[in-house]
């Protein structure tokens, strides 16, 4: 990759979760400043895929990343807006008419949250990892020592006697 691709990957994955300041301790999912790697997982994600898929993933950054151009005629990136316009043109993008440009920001999309789930403070502060905090099964399926125990059998598959 060229290292204006590396920038642009940088700046369009952070787009879909800007960084926050420290608020005083409350629990925020915004990451801190500097505490996701998004290149990394980008890079991660491409060398780890067919060279299909890593085609992909270079196709979905230059599309998005000349957004600007192709969709107002301005000559721009998306990278040189402000982080608050990123975000809005990456979610205009994901609800765009064609389905190849919403398939390809989802695609990058998926890159961002992989690399914000990579991250131990951005998990811990939303409490992913924390089972107790986990909310009331609502599957009717459970886990209990490695088997699957169903506990609520839907009436419409209950055989009757």
């Amino acid at each position: 990759m060229t290292p204006l691709e590396r920038r642009w990957a940088v700046d369009l994955l952070s787009a879909f979760a800007p960084e926050s300041a420290d608020d005083g301790g409350r629990a925020v999912l915004a990451p801190l400043p500097g505490e996701v790697d998004y290149l990394a997982m980008f890079e991660r994600m491409r060398k780890g895929a067919t060279k299909l898929a890593a085609l992909g993933l270079r196709a979905a950054l230059w599309l998005i990343a000349l957004a600007p151009l192709w969709q107002r005629g301005r000559l721009q990136t998306l990278s040189a807006l402000s982080v608050q316009a990123r975000a809005n043109a990456l979610a205009d993008l994901l609800v765009h008419r064609s389905f190849v440009v919403r398939e390809l920001t989802l695609l990058l999309k998926l890159c961002a949250s992989m690399a914000l789930f990579a991250s131990k403070g951005v998990r811990a502060r939303s409490a992913y990892d924390d089972v107790n905090l986990a909310p009331a099964n609502q599957s009717g399926l459970r886990r209990k020592r490695g088997a699957l125990v169903v506990l609520d059998e839907p009436e419409h598959t209950r055989k009757s006697a």
